[in-house]
């Protein structure tokens, strides 16, 4: 019986063009949990000044919120893509591929 060992060899600028996507979607998770972070020791301070629960939103806490959904969902999308270049580029496939074969449920993480 023979082993037969599976090499690829990795075009260095499609790597660090992945490793730099990785480090982006990271650091805008980060900065997102410390803006949620930062609002939930707000609504804490304000409701210990106050003594109870405060249900007050103004317009600028509204757009926090939303401002951090979107960039939340822009986290999430960017992190499908880097999975999907990913797969791609570890199968040999282009990423309309690699997307099909995501949804098929046949990934790997």
């Amino acid at each position: 019986m023979k082993n037969v060992e599976k090499s690829a060899t990795i075009q260095e600028p499609r790597l660090s063009q992945q490793i730099a996507t990785n480090d982006d979607v990271a650091a805008n998770e980060e900065e997102i949990d410390e803006q949620i972070e930062e609002g939930n020791v707000e609504k804490a301070a304000r409701e210990n000044a106050t003594g109870f629960p405060v249900s007050l939103v103004n317009n600028k806490q509204i757009e926090t919120n939303d401002d951090d959904v979107a960039s939340r969902e822009e986290v999430e999308e960017q992190e499908e893509e880097s999975r999907i270049a990913r797969v791609a580029y570890e199968n040999g496939m282009s990423t309309a591929l690699a997307k099909e074969y995501i949804q098929r449920g046949r990934t790997h993480d």
